[in-house]
């Protein structure tokens, strides 16, 4: 029989994520008591994957001779997302983003520096320092996890672990009082004047994805699923009253089985030749370094699928002078020497290369994991047949590729002649990729203040938002060229939501 048991404090933060730590941190901070129900066992979520996020006007930015503006990100975001975004929002978690890496270093993180992701992308991606390697380092944000959970400790915030908040309570009038939570033996009923909702999004609830994306999770779309991000706090939020904000995916794209930053991966994302189930070519290829817009292209392709093809000779030319597209973070993979190791590995089906496919099929929602989806063959025409593309429109996509190649001028899309690799050899190759996601966008529609709001726009007294659950910020894609703008949003709007709830019942509006 579970017990029963009634709590105060005078803000409540539902989750323990990167931006639930955050809020909680920052409404402590300002003298608030603090309770966070958490629903798994650890801290930090979908932010333990994680790497670094997004500041601009940081002051390690300046150190770097960085001349990116407040004013010139703030308008490249707006141009970015046609305006279909809160300005307001936005240009508060601009202005405070410097301010946050600095907010952050006093508890105790070093940080590497601000990088871009990709060429042409902004230097906005601040990595912390991972032990005393001088490397970005994958996972990097754990560090930053522990040091936020460790002030909020020294702040004397509460935390309770395996607690899910079971929903959110109201008065006759419509202000909130609190959360209903529940462990494996007790039932928190918790009072509070502020609540805070940080749940991470819908990630990881295929059924939620399916009505409010139209995806049909481990089909046609292979997004990280992080387990219990199930849209708890964006459902709650609902049934109190909340608007609906745009809801999205984070999109990027993955061959599903193959682990980011894996060799043959690595090869696979180069600008090569790239083609849809018709054996046609759909995009520029210079663009497969920018994720969304790359999983945007195969998101209108017939299946959702985009096959992109290499040779042997195009994987020497790569292992005898490197890579055209590089990333901070994979420094090892580009050591592709020894890619027929794994080319063989997958196809000989030795040992070595299974568990991590299975490891990655697995955290993809892949239905079927034995589902091939690279391919080999002997000519351009056996290789279509293998992998289920028109063969003749194939074959002559290959042709009128190579005639480019050959006199270096894409009469289709205009790619650079520097990419052009003609597709000759004695092996041909192919991987299939397929949309996919780092996590969900959007649900619960806030304002500036990370007030959540109603339908109409009418703030729900004591009731905001943060992270995931409430980044409407984007437009309808993930701005790739600001790198670390989704967790730099949930270190921004947890901070901000934590301020503003501490500012509400420190308020005469409130009293």
């Amino acid at each position: 029989m579970s017990e029963s048991k009634q709590l105060q404090a005078d803000v409540i933060v539902v989750a323990g994520g990167m931006s639930g730590l955050c809020a909680s941190v920052a409404a402590a901070e300002k003298g608030m008591q603090v309770v966070v129900f958490e629903k798994s066992g650890t801290m930090g979520g979908a932010a333990n994957m994680g790497m670094g996020f997004f500041a601009v006007e940081s002051d390690i930015q300046r150190k770097q001779l960085d001349g990116l503006t407040v004013d010139q990100a703030f308008r490249e975001m707006m141009e970015y997302n046609h305006w279909r975004a809160d300005a307001r929002l936005i240009r508060k978690l601009y202005q405070q983003s410097g301010d946050t890496v600095k907010w952050i270093q006093n508890m105790g993180v070093e940080f590497l520096g601000a990088f871009p992701y990709f060429k042409d992308s902004n230097a906005t991606w601040h990595l912390p320092k991972v032990g005393n390697s001088n490397k970005p380092t994958e996972r990097g944000a754990t560090i930053l996890v522990k040091a936020l959970y460790a002030r909020a400790q020294e702040l004397g915030v509460q935390f309770f672990f395996n607690t899910p908040v079971k929903r959110i309570t109201k008065d006759a009038e419509g202000w909130v009082t609190g959360v209903i939570a529940a462990s494996e033996d007790t039932t928190y009923e918790a009072s509070a004047d502020a609540v805070i909702i940080a749940t991470g999004g819908f990630g990881d609830n295929p059924q939620m994805i399916l009505d409010n994306l139209g995806y049909h999770h481990g089909e046609d779309l292979f997004s990280f699923r992080i387990p219990g991000l199930a849209g708890d706090g964006i459902r709650m939020a609902w049934e109190v009253g909340a608007g609906r904000s745009p809801m999205n995916i984070e999109m990027t794209y993955e061959a599903p089985g193959f682990p980011g930053g894996n060799v043959t991966d690595c090869l696979f994302r180069q600008p090569n030749l790239m083609v849809n189930l018709d054996g046609l070519r759909f995009i520029n290829e210079e663009i497969m370094c920018n994720t969304p817009f790359t999983g945007n292209a195969i998101n209108l392709q017939k299946k959702r699928t985009g096959i992109s093809i290499l040779t042997d000779e195009i994987c020497d030319s790569y292992a005898g002078r490197g890579l055209d597209y590089l990333v901070h973070h994979k420094d090892g993979v580009f050591l592709v020497d020894n890619w027929r190791r794994y080319f063989d590995a997958y196809f000989e089906g030795t040992e070595g290369y299974s568990p991590e496919k299975a490891a990655a099929a697995a955290m993809m929602g892949l239905s079927d994991p034995d589902a091939q989806m690279f391919f080999q063959a002997d000519s351009p025409a056996e290789l279509a047949e293998a992998a289920g593309m028109n063969v003749d429109n194939f074959v002559a996509t290959v042709e009128e590729y190579n005639r480019y190649c050959d006199t270096g001028r894409d009469e289709f899309f205009g790619k650079k002649p520097d990419f052009l690799k003609p597709i000759r050899g004695k092996k041909f190759y192919a991987m299939k990729y397929f949309p996919a996601g780092y996590g969900s966008l959007g649900g619960i529609k806030v304002n500036d203040n990370l007030q959540v709001v109603t339908p109409e726009g009418d703030p729900i007294p004591g009731l905001y938002g943060a992270g995931t659950d409430v980044c409407a910020i984007f437009g309808d894609t993930y701005n790739f060229y600001m790198p670390g703008s989704t967790m730099g949003f949930a270190i921004n709007s947890g901070r901000m939501a934590g301020s503003n709830a501490a500012d509400y019942l420190n308020s005469d509006a409130f009293e």
